[in-house]
């Protein structure tokens, strides 16, 4: 019977960051004179816990709401945003009241470019809301497993220090060699400090969480991503669509994609102040403006082909671990097939209790395993389906 070792490692996904620039026009800079850059900060929790009923645990919905009123990173967002408005007043009024040629157009291109700016921190914005919501899912499903992995550690360590004094009996007797024996007790180590690693993605996930939540980043609570209507998981396992791999990448390399609208923004500046140059009137060079154009161009054209690679690699994954979860499954079925007839054996003396125990333990990691495979399968395919998570 093949063995299975717990996968006792998380990864906590940490929101994605933007930036913004300072615009200059006509020789007067309409910039964001605050919050130049914007940034999911790290803020110090208020002290406070989640107030929740007993027995009641926090769900996906509640967490991202307060995530989303509490979050610094959206709330700059939207002062930039008025930032922005009270800079297109500003440009509208000096483009009224300019009079030579150069500084009407140059107004215009500042106008553009802040209109674009705007829509820009709008789709940032619904960015934020939805990386809001994947992280908290993320931390939840951490949780929950470990919690389920701590659950049967002390069965896990039991059947361990058990199969470690067989194995030293043995050689001691000389039946194995020096290597076996170090390999098995290494073996067992790694199973005593799996408990540690284990406690601390808990402690970690809560720590992130709370941050996220601005709760005091010590308090813990009990967590479910079972929906509060139907009362079922929000992570489900839907094997990919095998026909879907170039619809994905379309999704990633198109303007559904804010990274590559903000791109594509760009590339429509560069060339609206190419298509408006005068050589009779404008101060600046042509070839610095159509360079500008070129290297907005190769920037959109380049990240779309970064996309193009990270959808297929994605996808690559996916495929990878729809195998590992049949496979899962299928060594699952043929344990509990098979256990009765393992417990017969034990009765009629044919193998060992810690035989019969490591066959029953095996099956509770069996089971864990391929609930971590369709934890990471549900997060593969919310990047696969929404490019703005990868």
């Amino acid at each position: 019977m093949k063995k299975n070792k717990l996968i006792t490692a998380a990864l906590i996904t940490a929101i994605a960051t933007g930036s913004v620039t300072a615009n200059v026009y006509a020789g007067r800079s309409y910039s964001l004179s605050q919050n130049a850059s914007v940034s999911t900060t790290t803020k110090i929790g208020t002290g406070s816990s989640p107030s929740l009923a007993e027995g009641e645990a926090m769900t996906v919905d509640a967490a991202v709401a307060r995530a989303i009123e509490r979050s610094t990173t959206i709330k700059t967002y939207e002062d930039n945003i008025e930032i922005t408005e009270d800079n297109l007043d500003d440009v509208r009024v000096d483009r009224l009241d300019a009079t030579e040629w150069n500084e009407v157009n140059s107004y215009a291109i500042s106008y553009k470019q802040l209109e674009l700016q705007k829509e820009d921190y709008k789709d940032k914005i619904e960015v934020e809301k939805q990386s809001i919501r994947y992280n908290i899912e993320n931390y939840f499903s951490t949780i929950l497993y470990m919690q389920d992995y701590l659950a049967i550690y002390d069965e896990i360590l039991d059947v361990a220090a058990r199969s470690l004094e067989v194995t030293k009996k043995q050689y001691e007797l000389g039946m194995i060699s020096q290597n076996e024996y170090d390999q098995a007790v290494n073996e067992y180590n790694e199973q005593v400090t799996s408990k540690t690693t284990a406690e601390n993605s808990i402690s970690s996930a809560y720590t992130a969480l709370n941050t996220l939540l601005d709760y005091n980043v010590a308090a813990t609570y009990p967590v479910t991503l079972d929906d509060e209507e139907t009362g079922e998981s929000i992570v489900v396992y839907e094997p990919v669509d095998k026909t879907t791999l170039a619809t994905a990448v379309a999704l990633a390399t198109s303007s559904s994609n804010i990274t590559i609208k903000s791109l594509e923004r760009n590339v429509e500046i560069a060339q609206y102040t190419v298509d408006t140059y005068s050589n009779l009137y404008s101060n600046d060079s042509e070839i610095e403006k159509t360079a500008a154009l070129y290297t907005a161009t190769s920037s959109l054209n380049n990240t779309k082909l970064s996309y193009e690679a990270s959808v297929k690699t994605l996808y690559q994954n996916i495929l990878e671990n729809e195998y590992s979860y049949n496979d899962l499954n299928n060594q699952l079925t043929t344990l509990q097939n098979t256990m009765s007839i393992y417990e017969k054996q034990y009765e009629l003396g044919q193998i060992t209790e810690l035989a019969l125990d490591s066959y029953k333990l095996e099956e509770k990691q069996l089971v864990l395993s391929i609930q971590d495979t369709v934890n990471s399968h549900y997060f593969y395919m919310q990047q696969y389906e929404n490019p703005n998570l990868l």
